[in-house]
């Protein structure tokens, strides 16, 4: 298994990654080792998205968490165009929430130890 904190870079790329594909020019991102669990806060912007394209991430992002696929992550990802790397992260984290004001994107996810 790889650490938390590479597994924390990974979903980091991931989101910003998305963002980017979404028009974003400028990221913020804060990773937040507490006791008992990582928070993630990814903030990006501009994004241009639908409502579609929100309720579908928000779907992905909230697909519950699989610790057996947490030891696939790294070799399922890259592997298919079609198969999505963010239900990859959704699997991977316990929480996620997915706030858009029409142009700023924020990401705030938790990832219990």
């Amino acid at each position: 298994m790889k650490s938390n904190f590479e597994v924390a870079l990974r979903v980091s790329s991931d989101l910003m990654t998305y963002c980017h594909h979404h028009g974003a020019t400028e990221y913020e991102s804060i990773i937040s080792n507490g006791e008992e669990a990582i928070m993630y806060i990814i903030q990006a912007y501009p994004v241009t998205m639908s409502d579609e394209q929100l309720k579908n991430l928000t779907k992905k992002l909230n697909a519950p968490r699989q610790r057996d696929v947490e030891q696939e992550y790294w070799e399922l990802l890259g592997e298919s165009e079609d198969f999505s790397e963010l239900t990859l992260v959704g699997m991977s984290c316990d929480e996620a929430r997915v706030d858009y004001d029409g142009a700023n994107l924020t990401f705030t996810l938790l990832r219990h130890y």
